[in-house]
């Protein structure tokens, strides 16, 4: 595979660094460029530890969905939000 694919990950909470970024972070042919947290420094934080270096971390994933370079979002909010993301996302 000669591109890689690039994830935004909405959602920087337990299950994002307990499994998502971690086992994520083990693909070769992936690589997580934007991350999203209504907590802007856990956004941050994760960028910064599973990031490409020029990775961007957001608040709102309104701003992260806007990025056209993105090819998958995995949304790693709390259950009674993924409809409304995955329905933004997919639009």
């Amino acid at each position: 595979m000669d591109k890689k694919v690039r994830i935004g990950i909405v959602g920087c909470g337990g299950i994002a660094n307990g499994k998502h970024m971690p086992n994520l972070a083990k693909i070769p042919e992936v690589e997580m460029v934007a991350f999203c947290d209504i907590v802007e420094d856990k956004a941050k934080a994760s960028a910064a530890k599973f990031g490409t270096p020029d990775a961007k971390y957001y608040e709102n994933y309104k701003d992260l969905l806007a990025d056209e370079t993105i090819d998958v979002v995995h949304v790693c909010t709390p259950n009674r939000s993924h409809s409304f993301i995955t329905v933004d996302a997919l639009e």
